[in-house]
């Protein structure tokens, strides 16, 4: 607990020598190799993090407090290899983890997202989402991502077995601007996004809350996908919600300036946008914002 102290104080010497000394120890405290790594991992030696998690997860669970360590050192350890794109390291993980704590534990969603989103398997991301229903996680998360995966299987089949899967996906998720949303959080899901429009799916619909998909996009600030649904037709200046605000004031308003900067990258001139007779730049000087003025160019700049 020192040691973690210590790092966190910036005193990494003194908090190596510490975890290094409590490993003489024989602990079975798995914090020790979570709170080193976390330590290793600001000073951005990957591999050394990378092989402190894997101590943690090798490691027999203790059945005691310990185990808590273990989701904590299974998500940087995903997190780490997701940045190198090391998805063969990452998949082993998934299922040791479903293994450990079971098909309800909410780990299934994560694994789910993966197969649909990085393998593209939409019948191994079926069987996963199925089974995690009307367990102890969140079941709605369920149900969302079995329809999701339902679209991605109705995309690539034909006849009979296409239409099957349509109404699959119907039932867990509904077609609309959610659906279109998830379906552009990859570069694996979205030609599924792109068929449904072809078949008549607007991209522009609102549903009950008055939000379409980009909107769902933007207040995720899932900016790639907002990148996809803008390829797809998506209008930044479509007025949105029961204010009828365009989305893209919705950064501005809610003051975030990557978002605006995300916004503008994909092509979005602030100048050009009103709310309510007002411009972005005048909304950001009423709200007295001088690092959101910043993001959207200033005054007179264009997008």
């Amino acid at each position: 607990m020192l040691a973690h102290v210590y790092s966190h104080e910036r005193r990494d010497a003194a908090a190596a020598a510490l975890f290094s000394a409590a490993t003489a120890t024989g602990t079975n405290n798995l914090f020790l190799w979570v709170n080193w790594g976390g330590m290793l991992q600001r000073e951005h030696k990957d591999d050394q993090p990378i092989a402190m998690y894997r101590k943690v997860i090798s490691h027999p669970m203790t059945h005691d407090t310990y185990d808590r360590a273990r989701p904590v050192a299974y998500a940087r350890l995903l997190d780490l290899l997701g940045q190198r794109r090391d998805y063969d390291a990452m998949e082993p993980l998934y299922k040791q983890q479903i293994a450990e704590f079971g098909p309800g534990s909410c780990y299934s969603a994560d694994y789910t997202r993966f197969l649909l989103q990085i393998r593209g398997d939409a019948q191994a991301a079926i069987d996963l989402a199925r089974r995690a229903l009307n367990q102890s996680c969140d079941d709605s998360i369920s149900r969302q991502l079995l329809g999701l995966a339902e679209y991605v299987k109705y995309a690539s089949a034909t006849g009979s077995a296409a239409n099957e899967a349509l109404i699959q996906a119907h039932l867990f998720l509904p077609a609309g601007p959610k659906a279109l949303y998830l379906l552009a959080q990859s570069d694996r899901t979205i030609p599924v996004a792109r068929r449904l429009i072809a078949t008549g799916e607007r991209i522009d619909e609102k549903d009950n809350e008055q939000l379409d998909a980009l909107a769902y996009a933007v207040e995720d600030r899932d900016f790639a996908a907002a990148q996809r649904l803008v390829k797809l037709g998506a209008d930044p200046d479509a007025p949105v919600g029961p204010q009828r605000v365009p989305v893209a004031l919705l950064p501005v308003i809610s003051g975030d300036g990557a978002g605006v900067r995300a916004m503008r990258q994909l092509g979005v001139n602030y100048n050009k946008i009103r709310y309510r007779g007002a411009t972005a730049i005048e909304v950001a000087k009423r709200l007295g914002d001088s690092p959101l003025l910043e993001a959207l160019g200033g005054e007179g700049t264009g997008a």
